[in-house]
């Protein structure tokens, strides 16, 4: 009876498997072809392909399609990160990489950190760019697909030219070139000589950046790819731009103007216009640079592209401010400034509007954190609830068919133990991944607490610093009453130096802290220009003098040949008042502060040497961050916090130069700092030029 029931049931079991297996390959082809159309759709609008992206995401997820799922929310990670939603972006890869982590598919997990890493490179962090994708390299194999390998590499030459290491860069290109010659396609051929053109680009090694340009352009012509053709065209025009082939350079660029008309990308549209405008701009042509720029800023405005419209505000009010110098035009120089004022307001607006952005997208993140955490924890409960029920289940049934099923006893039972195991590794698993979670969470409170404690410090010296001057003026204004109604004028005099040396303290203090705020809060920016080291070191000379001879102090000044800076004259002024500040402060009685400077070579260097009192090495190490704890007072009771010296290094730093110490406890000090020297040919490399940056690839 058993055996005439046997062939149908397996009859009928093939016949639904292959249905199942049927149905599945529709699927599967359904939903790679909307992959390919939210692919499409992310050439046009960001912000629908993420819509179809995070749908597909969904879909996938509930059908049980495991690798397209993957490739959904990889891809949505990437489309958040091109809208510069940074930290959602990194919140679905990590999620999504630790998911393919736990299904221990090595595939995916080089797309996963590959991808992620590529988020960090384009965002600059590059220590964490570097170390995802040094992790994906390490899983690599013989059988990884290759266009895993040329990706991976592809990135990592990228990230390195990122990080000015150009020799690295070219490393990679270079594997790809050599190792991988006779794998690579058409186009992976042409993106790796259009790539390693890029870095000779930004090396200003023209020469070998045209000959792998040309190359890049004939094997693109072997194939029908109109988009990167037009790149290709784009970047020779910008080559030769910076080469001062004028006429070539707008040849090329008409070319690629060309094409992306007919291809429709507004993008590329508008840095071809812009760099035309430059283009005739260099070659005086200031009514035709005025049109080209008046194209891309309408472009710009229509794509919405905040910084392709700012870029586009200043050329145009560069453009109008020397055609005004070349013409004598007043109505030019008021066009300048209105557009000058309007690139201002633009970029201030421009700033809220991130910095709002930031804090959304930071208490987002948070909210979503805290919400999947909970989601998270009452899911497993609820699994582990399901679970146990279903356990007991299966015993009762167990015990209520064991009399008529014996012969299936040893099969149940391997059956139950295998199961056992199973969920005994996946609560294994959630527990480690709850005790990542806990450590990630108290590291970032580790984090969060050195940031309050910094922010109290700089309170701290707030309050106190400005206050206790303050409080001696408002005293000395009470007395001053008093003395002058008893007549004791001699009192009166020394009350007043008392009064204007409190008031010199309260103004350096003002003024570091107003510096410092301001390269805090990113709102610091420099105004270069060639600038006279002479005349700056003599004004500080001059200021201090009359400081020097009251204290008894020798100040002297070096007289050199006329030494010229390429730096912002504020920022070098409030330097050496600061330095020179600290050396009077801290030098007794008949002591010697000595100013000098060497200016030879790329870098000038400027010394402030005392023989004061000197700085122990404990306080060397720390002597540039600011701490309350680090008040000092100088030689006649001047109080110091090292505020200032914390505003020479930040500005040193955003001038491209260094600070630095040697000092021996009792012996005196000498601060020195570098700065760039100015030369025609560094004010040449640092110009602005709207579309040279714009050559990196597709």
């Amino acid at each position: 009876m058993f055996r005439f029931f046997q062939v149908p049931l397996i009859l009928l079991c093939l016949q639904l498997t292959f249905a199942a297996e049927a149905q599945s390959i529709r699927d599967t082809a359904y939903y790679q072809s909307r992959l390919e159309q939210a692919k499409m759709v992310f050439k046009v609008k960001l912000d629908s392909a993420l819509v179809l992206y995070k749908q597909i995401a969904d879909e996938t997820s509930e059908s049980g399609f495991q690798n397209l799922y993957w490739d959904a929310k990889l891809k949505t990670g990437s489309t958040y990160a091109d809208l510069g939603l940074k930290d959602s972006a990194l919140l679905v890869l990590q999620s999504t990489y630790l998911d393919i982590t736990q299904n221990r598919d090595t595939l995916y997990q080089i797309k996963a950190l590959t991808t992620i890493g590529s988020v960090y490179s384009d965002n600059y962090e590059f220590e964490q760019a570097i170390k995802h994708l040094l992790e994906a390299q390490k899983l690599l194999t013989n059988s990884t697909p290759f266009d895993l390998h040329f990706n991976l590499l592809n990135i990592l030459g990228q990230a390195h030219k990122k990080m000015k290491d150009y020799s690295s860069a070219l490393k990679y290109y270079g594997q790809l070139a050599n190792e991988y010659g006779s794998q690579l396609t058409d186009k992976e051929k042409f993106l790796v000589y259009m790539n390693t053109g890029n870095v000779y680009l930004e090396m200003k090694e023209y020469d070998k950046s045209e000959e792998l340009y040309l190359k890049a352009y004939q094997e693109i012509q072997k194939i029908d790819d109109p988009a990167n053709l037009a790149l290709i065209t784009y970047n020779m025009g910008n080559l030769f731009y910076l080469q001062k082939k004028y006429s070539l350079s707008i040849e090329y660029v008409e070319k690629a103007l060309a094409s992306y008309s007919v291809i429709g990308n507004k993008y590329f549209i508008e840095l071809s216009n812009r760099l035309m405008g430059a283009i005739q701009f260099r070659l005086r042509n200031y009514s035709l640079a005025e049109n080209y720029y008046f194209t891309a800023l309408e472009i710009a405005k229509e794509i919405e592209n905040p910084k392709s419209i700012l870029a586009n505000y200043k050329s145009l009010a560069g453009n109008y401010w020397v055609w005004a110098k070349a013409t004598s035009d007043t109505g030019k120089y008021e066009k300048a400034l209105d557009y000058l004022k309007t690139w201002t307001t633009y970029k201030d607006s421009l700033y809220q509007e991130n910095l709002a952005t930031q804090l959304l997208e930071l208490e987002k993140k948070y909210e979503t954190e805290k919400k999947n955490a909970k989601i998270e924890l009452l899911g497993k409960e609820n699994l582990l609830k399901a679970e146990e029920l279903l356990l007991e289940r299966q015993h009762k049934k167990f015990m209520l068919v064991i009399i008529g099923l014996l012969v299936f006893i040893v099969g149940v039972v391997s059956y139950f133990m295998i199961y056992l195991s199973k969920v005994n590794v996946q609560l294994k698993q959630q527990s480690q991944l709850i005790f990542k979670q806990k450590e990630q969470i108290t590291s970032q409170n580790i984090q969060l607490q050195k940031a309050v404690n910094t922010q109290n410090k700089l309170f701290g010296i707030i309050a106190h610093d400005l206050r206790s001057p303050l409080v001696s003026v408002s005293n000395f204004v009470r007395l001053l009453n008093f003395y002058l109604k008893d007549g004791r004028y001699d009192a009166i005099t020394r009350m007043a130096k008392e009064m204007d040396r409190k008031n010199e303290q309260v103004l350096e203090l003002t003024d570091n802290l107003l510096n410092w705020a301001r390269s805090q809060s990113g709102d610091l920016k420099p105004r270069i220009e060639p600038i006279s080291l002479n005349e700056i070191l003599n004004q500080c000379y001059q200021l201090y003098l009359p400081v020097a001879e009251r204290k008894q102090i020798k100040l002297s000044l070096q007289d050199k040949n006329e030494c010229l800076l390429w730096a912002d004259r504020d920022m070098v002024h409030t330097i050496c008042r600061n330095l020179v500040n600290n050396a009077l402060k801290f030098t007794p009685k008949e002591g010697s502060v000595t100013i000098s400077f060497s200016c030879e070579g790329k870098d000038t260097r400027i010394s402030i040497k005392d023989t004061g009192m000197g700085i122990s090495p404990d306080r060397q190490s720390r002597l540039f961050n600011v701490s309350k704890e680090d008040v000092r007072y100088g030689t006649d009771g001047e109080k110091s916090s090292g505020l200032g010296l914390s505003v020479c290094r930040e500005f040193c730093d955003t001038l491209n130069g260094t600070i630095e110490v040697e000092s021996t406890e009792g012996h005196g000090s000498t601060f020195c700092f570098t700065l760039p020297t100015y030369s025609a040919e560094l004010e040449e490399l640092t110009a602005p030029q709207a579309a040279a940056s714009m050559s990196s690839p597709m």
